[in-house]
């Protein structure tokens, strides 16, 4: 059963924190409204005046060059010249690669813009520009140069600087001014018009080329195809679409510029070969005619040209052979260079492992060499590559031994065949002899002269055939919704922004407050003592400070609440009950509650007494309105009976006893033993008597006068009392230095209390030692007061 309660107990104190956590929130709900407005027109405000961006993508195929090959091409593939698969990392590297944005920039003129003013943002003419500048030179200032271009007629222009006009120049003028550098403006025909102000602005082309490679997001469409996607983030829609296309066509160029370095290399190297053999055969063709014409000769014998058929075979395979070992020492002399470029050789080549060796070689030079152009030389990738090129060097040293070791064996052996036929020749007649001599050396120079030729057409036709490694799957298209910025997020994030501030203020309004700020706050604070009940604070729209009794009114039931608590709490067997009043410092509101209270008992048929002991600072006498002239003090001093002390009031059943002229000596006059006496002599004729006494926490009057009563009722007001006064107060209750000492909160607002959270957002002014309590207020009061004066 024990646990029962103990459990309704918990959620009930965590119902009324939950309550009272929200409504801290609620009082405070007009700086919601202000900080939301504020997020809002903010947001709205960056909405309208911020460029939307707009993603411009495109679609591209990068092509696998062996896929490509078909059967009728058969001798591409033997050359081995373009074949080999591309890397698609590598070519989406080489989209986002310096040198091709900065051929972009300079192919569209990017470095400079057009302007046209405007409020509260200038309007780009990109594209629609009446003019255009040539730069032929320009100066480091003019990137921070404000430029003006005033058309002044169909021939003239006026140049604003910084410092004002720079002078009047005619179109196509070359202009030299030492804040921009030299420069020409010519007249754009489609968009020209007279009378036009345009602001021209240049940028620096490394910061643009940067500024540009942020915007472009280069990715893969699937990971298990070649197909990329190139989005490039712009304002301008038309400009987006200009930078992709051009990008596109900077990039074909460049990769068919690679593929033809090579073949143009082998052609320039087989034409040297021809030239040369091409005049040696010459020169034989002469040798076997000048013999014939000298020597008489028309024809050798059958024998003889047996021979010399032999010996023309196997010179062919000797020649070969020597070729094969002439192109194995042009690789090995190329593979010592520094730049090794074994394009033009590499269609010589026989071997297929060699062949594929020098392809993966050509492959990996170009790869540094972008390598270089886009990373820095510690990078991993770069270090990467230049370990496999040095890794490939020596697998093609190692290949090269092993051929020329094997070439050289197959000469010998031929050089010994050669030398078997020889010796048969000398058999047949001299002239014959002679003339197979000469005869061999022609089929010798035919026989290479012919390898070239045909070396030399496939070639020419793989340089003809070459074509772009990439193709344009979709041209540039625009995203038909901004992608920055995103209006619902901004919003969202204005939302969060405006309910986030109000919330951190009240938290830290609330951490920095040392006001007692809600009725579970006090409890907390106070360890057990008793809350006789709440007041809330008085609505303005209540004149004065006595209240109607017979009222419905909440705060009068308040006080109805507190009489029926009071009844309760104090000794029944007496006839008479005296009540003392206090409270911590001033303007808790003591002196508005002990009249109203005492009100509220006479109203139920008893007899009342109020008296007003803060003589100190008297307010009682003024909410009735009654004179001050004689009271209490009169009668401490012996000066008054006390008859002439005790008013009638307005109220029926309730007398008041005013405080008198202040007195230099207050503590002294209460403690002399008249007070004692004059409860004494009245205690019989009334059933209530309210003493009003100055706050205990600054005078000591209050704890001379609680003996003299049989209950306390010390008053704490919202957001005014300070939490340090409620460790005193504790003291005093632990200590038992008040008789049935109770609390009475007072000044509620909104959800402050527990009960009555009607939020009225006025307040009446309690003051003993201060003309204004305002200085007491909190933050958040300020600040309402504030608002509703300038509502007003």
């Amino acid at each position: 059963m024990k646990n029962t309660v103990n459990n309704i107990a918990f959620e009930q104190e965590q119902e009324v924190d939950l309550k009272t956590r929200i409504g801290k929130y609620v009082r405070n709900w007009y700086l919601f409204v202000i900080f939301l407005v504020l997020s809002f027109t903010c947001a709205f405000i960056y909405l309208r005046y911020t460029p939307k961006v707009y993603e411009v993508s495109s679609v591209i195929l990068i092509k696998d060059d062996e896929k490509g090959l078909g059967a009728g091409n058969d001798i591409l593939k033997d050359l081995e010249l373009l074949s080999g698969n591309k890397i698609v990392e590598n070519e989406m590297e080489i989209f986002r690669a310096r040198s091709l944005m900065k051929s972009v920039i300079e192919s569209l003129r990017l470095n400079v813009q057009y302007f046209r003013e405007g409020s509260p943002i200038d309007t780009d003419l990109y594209g629609k520009s009446p003019i255009w500048i040539q730069i032929e030179s320009l100066a480091g200032t003019a990137y921070k140069e404000n430029i003006t271009i005033k058309i002044l007629d169909q021939y003239h222009f006026e140049v604003v600087l910084n410092s004002g006009s720079a002078g009047k120049y005619e179109f196509g003028q070359s202009i030299s001014l030492p804040e921009i550098g030299r420069i020409r403006v010519f007249q754009n025909k489609r968009n020209f018009a007279v009378s036009q102000d345009v602001k021209v602005v240049f940028h620096e082309i490394n910061q643009l080329i940067d500024d540009n490679l942020k915007r472009l997001n280069v990715s893969l469409l699937n990971q298990k195809s070649t197909v990329l996607k190139l989005s490039y983030e712009e304002t301008l829609p038309s400009r987006g679409k200009d930078i992709l296309k051009k990008l596109d066509e900077v990039y074909t160029l460049a990769a068919l510029s690679d593929k033809n370095i090579e073949a143009s290399n082998t052609l320039r190297f087989i034409d040297d070969r021809l030239r040369l053999i091409s005049t040696e055969l010459n020169d034989v063709e002469r040798d076997v005619e000048s013999y014939k014409s000298s020597e008489g000769f028309t024809d050798i014998s059958a024998e003889a040209d047996l021979f010399l058929e032999k010996v023309k075979e196997t010179d062919t395979k000797l020649n070969e052979v020597d070729i094969q070992l002439r192109v194995l020492e042009g690789v090995e002399k190329v593979l010592s260079e520094t730049n090794a470029n074994l394009g033009a050789i590499s269609s010589m080549v026989q071997d297929p492992v060699l062949l594929n060796l020098i392809k993966n070689l050509s492959e990996l030079e170009i790869q540094r060499e972008k390598y270089q152009r886009t990373l820095q030389p510690n990078n991993p990738l770069f270090e990467a590559v230049t370990s496999q090129i040095s890794n490939t060097k020596q697998a093609i040293r190692e290949n090269l031994n092993n051929q020329k070791k094997g070439l050289v064996v197959s000469k010998n052996s031929l050089k010994s065949l050669n030398k078997t036929i020889e010796s048969s020749i000398r058999s047949i007649p001299r002239k014959e002899r002679e003339f197979v001599a000469i005869k061999r050396q022609q089929g010798i120079k035919e026989s290479l002269y012919l390898l070239l030729l045909k070396k030399k057409e496939e070639t020419a036709i793989s340089y003809a055939s070459t074509v772009a490694d990439s193709r344009m799957v979709d041209e540039a298209f625009v995203s038909p919704k901004p992608v920055k910025p995103k209006g619902i997020l901004i919003y969202i994030f204005a939302l969060i922004i405006g309910i986030v501030i109000p919330i951190t203020v009240v938290n830290v309004n609330e951490m920095l407050n040392d006001r007692v700020g809600s009725r579970l706050e006090l409890e907390n604070r106070i360890q057990g003592l008793p809350i006789l009940g709440e007041v809330s604070l008085k609505p303005k729209k209540l004149n004065g400070p006595l209240l109607d009794t017979n009222s419905n009114h909440f705060i009068v039931e308040q006080f109805r609440i507190l009489r029926t608590n009071l009844q309760f709490l104090i000794n029944t067997e007496k006839k008479t009950q005296k009540v003392l009043m206090t409270s911590s410092i001033s303007g808790e509101g003591k002196s508005f509650v002990s009249l109203n209270l005492a009100s509220s008992m006479a109203a139920a048929g008893n007899k009342v007494l109020l008296i007003n002991l803060d003589i100190r600072k008297p307010k009682l006498h003024e909410y009735l309105d009654l004179p001050n002239d004689v009271g209490i003090v009169n009668y401490l001093i012996g000066k008054k009976s006390t008859n002439d002390i005790i008013i009638k009031t307005s109220k029926e059943n309730l007398s008041f006893v005013s405080s008198g002229p202040i007195p230099p000596n207050p503590a002294e006059l209460i403690s002399n033993g008249r007070f004692k006496l004059f409860i004494e002599t009245v205690e019989n004729d009334y059933d209530y008597i309210f003493v009003d006494c100055s706050p205990s926490g600054l005078v000591t009057d209050a704890q001379l006068i609680a003996p003299l009563c049989d209950a306390t009722i010390f008053l704490v007001r919202h957001n005014y009392t300070p939490k340090y006064a409620l460790q005193a107060l504790a003291s005093l209750y632990k200590d038992k230095k008040m008789p049935s000492l109770t609390v009475v909160y007072n000044g509620v607002v909104g959800t402050g209390g527990y009960g009555y959270g009607y939020g009225y957002g006025y307040g009446y002014g309690y003051g003993y030692y201060s003309d204004s309590d305002n200085d007491s207020q909190g933050l958040f009061n300020k600040i309402k007061g504030i608002l509703k004066k300038d509502g007003k």
